[in-house]
């Protein structure tokens, strides 16, 4: 271990390199710069319908490609079952554990499998959810991918990195379940930026005002921001 610790510094700082790992262990912490797949993991290695029955609506799809093509592994959408839905992206059972600690000196990633336009039915969560826990959104794209998603993505990515340069800057100071179903959740990154997301199908009342559904607002100071996936 002792090791492999003295090869990610000698890299990171000797070497001046971005050094990263699967999951981003603690006792790793400080000599990488990002945790890959922490906010969404490898899911469900193991269950044959999404790795190994090709006919399954869950298979995922293969790791090969021809040129210039996504392997499907990477680039098709499919669904998800229930299970595996209530364990890995749920929000009434998320906890941001590992941002309280570690958000403005850790880059946390979705696994590079499940990119942020992987999962059908999900996207709009996964959005509210890269506002909420700061995660930076992850896409596999060519051309033709590019082509289909772009306006989805520029949209997302703008509005997110103007909130990723002030909240990366933070420490996440606070997480706040508000609503009684858990579905409206927040979170506070220094002093004065709060996120509020509500993952509901209806508008939930907040400090006096409407939160809409499936909606994130972004209060600064005494400003604020409201973006619908």
């Amino acid at each position: 271990m002792k090791a492999r610790l003295k090869r990610m510094a000698y890299i990171a700082k000797e070497k001046q390199m971005v050094v990263g790992s699967e999951q981003g262990n603690d006792f790793a912490s400080k000599d990488i710069a990002y945790a890959h797949g922490l906010e969404t993991p490898v899911i469900a290695w193991g269950d044959p319908d999404m790795r190994k029955n090709k006919q399954s609506p869950y298979y995922v799809g293969g790791y090969w490609a021809e040129d210039g093509k996504i392997p499907d592994s990477n680039g098709k959408q499919v669904p998800i079952k229930n299970l595996y839905k209530r364990i890995y992206l749920d929000p009434t059972y998320s906890l941001p554990l590992y941002k309280l600690v570690y958000n403005d000196s850790m880059v946390t990633t979705h696994h590079w499998e499940w990119g942020s336009l992987k999962i059908k039915n999900e996207i709009k969560n996964r959005m509210q959810y890269e506002f909420l826990y700061n995660v930076p959104p992850l896409y596999n794209l060519n051309k033709q991918k590019w082509d289909e998603d772009k306006n989805k993505i520029i949209t997302h990515v703008k509005e997110w990195s103007l909130f990723n340069r002030k909240a990366i800057k933070k420490p996440m100071t606070g997480f706040k379940i508000l609503s009684k179903d858990r579905l409206v959740q927040s979170t506070e990154f220094g002093r004065n930026l709060r996120v509020v997301s509500n993952f509901s199908n209806k508008a939930f009342q907040y400090n006096n005002e409407t939160i809409q559904a499936k909606s994130v607002v972004i209060y600064e100071g005494n400003t604020k921001k409201v973006y619908k996936p």
